[in-house]
């Protein structure tokens, strides 16, 4: 969260308090600012003023190394320290928000602002934590540059601490967003690599992009509440489709329920959710599709019972392996299936079993594999509530919340798209979901028209050409070879060389991150040895899959 500059705060006197709410003071140096009887810059030498507070304020910054890419400022004032931002870093991107729309009229009247000095301007609360969730949730890892004026502290108290409040939440995020992406990116890219010949062989669901408009949906969870609602779910027929996590496939089956679609995204060996007995194997229907990311475990293609296919979950690996699309998701497959509906068309999407939250002391529904074995609850927290109550969660799952809940934000700003509705029978509140019972959402179920299967829909899906696959790894491999010797020579021409061969390059710009990240030479020889690694395995995995 952002702190104030105690340097430069002004003191608010009774006077001031009585003067004009906007006050532009000329001064030998540029123009003063004094807002609501705070002063925003100081009339003596504002550009002094700012650039002092700048410096101190990008000292404070979390980024890691190199310069930053986004600052997010609570405040317009007449730009100087927006300019001073600007000639600190001429490629930074900068979003604004004005709490004071009319003071619009001002900025554009006196701002010290260039010409090309760009700027997103907010004045909606809404639509710049929309932005904020696009550009710092779900970005690559970029890290804000995060500013609040003084003046404008003292003239929007209230103003300020919420944008505090947001930008804070959101960097929060991102940072247990970086943090599992660093536990797991080994271990994810262990297994693309053995799951490369893959590509070729089984169809990417996410190309069957609209392909079910106007049926609905229930992107189904493995929470606790699934046991007391989840088999209304039976025999819905081509009344609805059923997206499931593949922890719940086991309580479904139980209930009677045989799912359209089991998702698993996990980079560990969950395999066990799919292994099942013969009595459960008797209750899948033929055609059930197993959808597993890439690079989640080997284990999980393995599973038997299931027409099978696969998602991308980075754009990196769905640009080098399929048509570039990939499945956003809030960190587990009950979020996974939510994205599938979506992508696909789907209307009304259901939430049924996705709690996201504790029953008694239970995270999971009955018969699922890890209900006897539930978490510790040492990052337990409090989250509002289905039907206005307030229910036990952890950290992990209040992510996925406010993932499901920013998914519909934006959803709705569209002005168009499905009707989004929670059914779970108890747990978290998801924000823009309509809280309707299950049974009553069933029982109003129209009629379909019978239509193709998930299965059926994805047979004729294309698929990359092994050869074309191997051409572009050899030709990273290549261009790798080349900028480990320009490393040797020029670190910086180098670094500038990679930067230009990831905006070529997703799968690239992935795999060289951390040497662009910063670091030493030695630093960055080690991460181009192991990209390289990366890919000569992956041609050894395309090897193998010809001679499968």
């Amino acid at each position: 969260m952002p702190e104030t500059d105690t340097a430069y705060s002004p003191q608010v006197t009774a006077a001031a308090a009585a003067a004009p709410p906007i006050q532009v003071l000329p001064g030998n140096r540029g123009p003063g600012l004094i807002l609501r009887g705070a002063a925003v810059h100081a009339r003596e030498d504002p550009a002094a003023e700012a650039a002092a507070w700048v410096k101190e304020v990008v000292g404070r910054w979390q980024g890691a190394g190199g310069a930053p890419e986004l600052a997010l400022v609570f405040g317009l004032g007449l730009g100087w320290h927006l300019r001073r931002l600007k000639e600190l870093f001429p490629k930074l991107r900068v979003a604004v928000f004005e709490p004071d729309k009319g003071f619009l009229e001002t900025f554009e009247k006196y701002n010290v602002l260039g010409r090309g000095d760009a700027l997103r301007i907010f004045t909606d609360p809404g639509e710049f934590d929309r932005f904020t969730s696009s550009e710092v949730v779900y970005s690559d890892a970029v890290f804000p540059l995060l500013m609040v004026t003084p003046g404008y502290h003292l003239a929007f108290p209230r103003e300020a601490a919420r944008f505090m409040d947001k930008v804070g939440e959101a960097v929060g995020r991102l940072k247990v967003i970086v943090k599992t992406k660093k536990a797991t990116m080994s271990a994810f890219m262990d297994n693309l690599v053995e799951n490369a010949w893959l590509a070729t062989r089984l169809p990417d669901l996410m190309l069957l992009k609209g392909r079910f408009m106007t049926r609905p949906a229930f992107a189904v969870g493995a929470g606790p509440s699934l046991t007391q609602n989840g088999a209304l779910l039976r025999g819905l027929g081509d009344k609805g489709l059923v997206i499931a996590a593949a922890a719940a496939l086991k309580p479904l089956l139980r209930l009677g329920v045989c799912p359209d679609v089991v998702v698993v995204i996990e980079s560990s060996d969950t395999s066990r959710f799919l292994r099942l007995t013969p009595e459960e194997k008797a209750k899948v229907r033929p055609g059930t599709v197993l959808a597993a990311a890439l690079g989640s475990h080997p284990e999980h293609f393995r599973a038997e019972g299931f027409d099978k296919a696969l998602f991308h979950l980075s754009g990196g690996e769905a640009q080098l392996l399929s048509q570039g699309y990939f499945l956003p998701q809030g960190g587990n497959a009950g979020t996974a299936c939510f994205a599938f509906a979506y992508v696909w068309g789907l209307s009304p999407v259901v939430l049924v079993g996705q709690d996201q939250a504790y029953l008694g002391p239970q995270l999971h529904a009955e018969g699922t594999v890890d209900s006897l074995f539930e978490a510790d609850r040492f990052d337990s927290i409090r989250i509002p509530g289905i039907g206005g109550t307030a229910v036990e969660s952890n950290t992990g799952l209040a992510a996925s919340v406010n993932w499901l809940a920013e998914a519909a934000a934006l959803i709705l700003s569209k002005g168009k798209g499905p009707r989004l509705i929670n059914s779970s029978a108890h747990g978290a509140a998801v924000k823009g979901f309509e809280e309707i019972p299950l049974e009553a959402v069933v029982a109003n179920l129209p009629a379909q028209p019978k239509t193709w299967t998930v299965s059926e829909a994805m047979r004729s899906l294309p698929r990359p050409s092994a050869r074309e696959l191997r051409g572009d790894l050899k030709q990273m491999s290549s261009l790798l070879s080349q900028t480990r010797q320009l490393v040797n020579r020029n670190v910086q021409r180098a670094l500038v060389e990679m930067m230009n061969i990831s905006k070529v390059s997703a799968f690239m710009g992935e795999l060289l991150a951390p040497a662009l990240a910063g670091g030493n030479r030695q630093g960055i020889l080690k991460n181009i040895a192991w990209a390289d690694g990366v890919i000569l395995k992956m041609l050894a995995s395309l090897e193998k899959g010809g001679e499968a």
